[in-house]
């Protein structure tokens, strides 16, 4: 077989060994409605970028795919036993800010399952992560939320899980790592807890929640009244005013929620949830609502699909619907759901509710890249696979990004296969997989990996600077390629693309 990186070099001759794709790499191997559009023009308050769960920018950033939850893990192990390694804690937030979400989340969890001391580890741990400006309010917020969501699950593990989450609550309200205000964000179940609680929480902390509990459930019983008008006479403007009588804005997520699960209720369902959608929009457009209450309150929703889907079987269905308009109507963005996505708020049934609204929705899910931006990108989604081997969520991540030029597929394809000699046979094995994969379902054309291994042969000259044997490489990625009709039997590499 001809293997060179001229032009017109067959590279693929009948007769080269290729019994089988692990074989041939392991040798390789190596280390509506109401004047919508109106309403929808002047809902600033629910548009501006940034929130309580932080702007879109930082929300949009992916968690990188060389630190996963394995490496959280050993690392917070090393804080809680030696309190000796909270440099490297602060070296790798640093280096992947995006990580701070999941970091705070896995801290909390460790915190729940070993119980004694650990809560005050875990709150001298974000202390020192806030001061030293690596750990921010918006991202230990998010960390925050996810725990509130899937509380209890922890609870059928570890039973005094919600006291432990309060001890940390607790401990971050004193160190100024969070605001007060968090606590109008707790679920009624974590508060009652907290107000039953003896000994282990100071009698200042005990009296916020007490005063929380008192005033949620006072909204909650005046905020569920007016919705109950509301989808009988439609004045939104009653309702707007009843909010702003009651003067109970930290707690207006509770609306959100409550006023789009009553929709569900409705005999009419397209109707029940038009009216909602009116309402939230009419509500954001007069500065009632905020980008906050629309976001705290899709949380909520997310983390009750399971429950609300015992009283309400079609409730994962409806939340889709009002999901993909609070997106088109711009009242939540695209990088909150992702970031939602990325936490897993809901676990499984919130994580099909958000990949149906991003099918659905692919011009708000698509990622607006730079050319070095892209780079990282695909970078980051074929380290990721290799992690993983996760076939389908590559296959979402190339929904995000198209429609991709023919540049950009070729460099994809290339760098699959590319990455993979650097490493070992394993990933030569996965990466020739997912090629299969992306063909047999359609995410790129034959074309477009046509195209990637003449990028491939092209880059030659540079790839084997890194990779001495790449050339024999790449003749088994063309052998076993051909022979999963990934390429076509005739493919001959030409310098013209």
């Amino acid at each position: 077989m001809a293997s060179g990186y001229g032009g017109g070099v067959v590279v693929g001759v009948p007769g080269v060994c290729g019994s089988c794709v692990s074989k041939e790499f392991s040798m390789l191997d190596k280390p509506r409605r109401l004047d919508r559009q109106r309403l929808l023009r002047v809902a600033f308050g629910a548009r501006t970028k940034t929130s309580s769960f932080g702007n879109d920018e930082e929300l949009a950033e992916e968690l990188p795919p060389n630190w996963s939850l394995r490496y959280h893990v050993r690392y917070f192990v090393s804080v809680f036993v030696t309190h000796l390694k909270m440099l490297e804690v602060q070296e790798l937030l640093t280096a992947c800010p995006s990580e701070a979400d999941e970091l705070g989340v896995v801290a909390m969890k460790i915190a729940v399952d070993r119980e004694k001391d650990t809560a005050s580890a875990v709150v001298r741990l974000f202390d020192a992560l806030s001061r030293s400006q690596v750990l921010d309010r918006s991202a230990l917020i998010r960390s925050f939320e996810k725990i509130f969501c899937t509380l209890e699950d922890l609870k059928i593990d570890c039973p005094h899980a919600e006291k432990e989450v309060l001890e940390i609550l607790q401990g971050c309200m004193d160190a100024n790592c969070i605001d007060k205000k968090l606590l109008t964000k707790l679920p009624e179940t974590l508060l009652r807890v907290g107000v039953a609680e003896q000994g282990s929480l100071s009698n200042d902390f005990h009296a916020l929640l007490s005063k929380t509990i008192s005033e949620l459930k006072t909204f909650k019983h005046a905020a569920g009244r007016c919705i109950e008008e509301y989808f009988v006479t439609s004045n939104a403007e009653e309702v707007g005013t009843v909010l702003q009588e009651l003067g109970m804005t930290t707690y207006h997520h509770e609306f959100v929620k409550k006023a789009v699960t009553m929709s569900f209720s409705q005999s009419n369902e397209s109707a029940g949830r038009e009216a909602v959608l009116q309402l939230l929009a009419t509500l954001c457009s007069e500065g009632i609502l905020t980008k906050d209450d629309i976001q705290w309150g899709t949380t909520r929703l997310l983390g009750q699909v399971t429950d609300l889907s015992l009283d309400i079987p079609r409730c994962s269905e409806m939340l889709i619907e009002v999901i993909v308009r609070l997106l088109t109507d711009e009242l939540v963005s695209a990088p909150f759901l992702r970031r939602c996505r990325l936490l897993r708020i809901g676990d499984g049934a919130g994580l099909k509710v958000l990949e149906a609204v991003q099918r659905r929705t692919p011009e708000y899910s698509k990622k607006q890249l730079s050319t070095a931006a892209f780079k990282k990108e695909i970078q980051n989604m074929i380290l990721e696979y290799f992690n993983s081997g996760d076939q389908a969520e590559f296959g979402r991540c190339i929904r995000e990004l198209t429609p991709l030029s023919p540049a950009q597929s070729a460099e994809l394809v290339r760098k699959i296969m590319v990455f993979a000699m650097e490493r070992t046979g394993v990933e030569c094995e996965l990466s020739l997989k997912l090629l299969v994969w992306i063909i047999r379902n359609e995410e790129l054309t034959p074309k477009d990996i046509e195209n990637g291994f003449d990028d491939m042969y092209r880059h030659m000259p540079d790839i084997l600077l890194d990779v001495p044997d790449a050339e024999e490489m790449a003749r088994t990625f063309v052998v076993e390629a051909m022979k999963s009709k990934v390429l076509r039997e005739t493919y001959v590499w030409s310098p013209s693309f």
